[in-house]
């Protein structure tokens, strides 16, 4: 599908309501990160809260204006397709960065956010912003994962880092319940979701065509991951 066309579904009507349906999910999306901001940032106003709370509410608060940001992102990105400024970009380094800044949040849910990195360094040409943005939006499919089954007794994330021919790898794992087979292509087509709360759908596809302006791609893999069970995205961009 061309950008342009994804322009056409978000402005134009149809006689089924279907553009009223795509509205009421990007108002759904639009609410929740703002729910939670607001919620925490409440919380904040205590001065008597412990330091380990606060650092925790500020976390989550960094978090869901993260989700805003990509959801406007995600949403220009229909409209005028961005062009990657690639540069050499350590992808180990990348990984370590966003687990940072994630890791508290992930902690608050429960979940044990684990950044395995590599052997030694591993350079790539890439957007470092576009690739943060990638990161970060797999790692919200990961988050749901979590939060649409919360019965799931081991909540694990880990980020792995290799070099494979000329290209870099960077896998996200996780020890959820995997993507069914029949889904594994329709999860990156623009507006598909399978999110029980609903979602506009369009983190997976604005992620694989980032990935692919930067000569890479983003893909899950066939098999569950062999240590923890779960699915395997993998994102993959050319060696510097």
């Amino acid at each position: 599908m061309m950008a342009g066309d994804g322009g056409n579904l978000l402005l134009g009507g149809s006689p089924d309501g279907s553009f009223s349906r795509l509205l009421g999910r990007i108002v759904h999306d639009f609410n929740n990160p703002l729910a939670a901001i607001i919620g925490f940032a409440d919380l904040l106003k205590n001065p008597n809260i412990p330091p380990e709370k606060r650092e925790r509410y500020v976390s989550r608060i960094y978090e869901q204006a993260v989700k805003l940001s990509q959801l406007v992102e995600n949403m220009a990105f229909f409209s005028a397709i961005p062009s990657p400024a690639l540069a050499r970009t350590s992808l180990v380094r990348t990984a370590a960065d966003v687990v940072a800044l994630r890791s508290g949040g992930f902690q608050g849910l429960g979940i044990e956010l684990c950044n395995r990195g590599g052997g030694s360094d591993i350079a790539v040409m890439a957007d470092r912003s576009a690739l943060v943005r990638i990161l970060h939006s797999l790692l919200n499919n990961a988050e749901q994962v979590y939060k649409e089954n919360p019965t799931l007794e081991r909540k694990v994330v880990e980020l792995r880092c290799r070099a494979e021919g000329n290209m870099g790898q960077l896998d996200i794992a996780d020890s959820g319940t995997g993507v069914p087979a029949e889904l594994k292509d329709r999860i990156f087509e623009p507006f598909f979701s399978t999110r029980r709360s609903g979602g506009l759908g369009l983190g997976l596809t604005v992620s694989r065509g980032l990935a692919r302006q930067m000569q890479g791609d983003v893909e899950v893999l066939e098999t569950p991951d062999p240590v923890l069970g779960g699915a395997v995205f993998r994102i993959t961009l050319p060696l510097a």
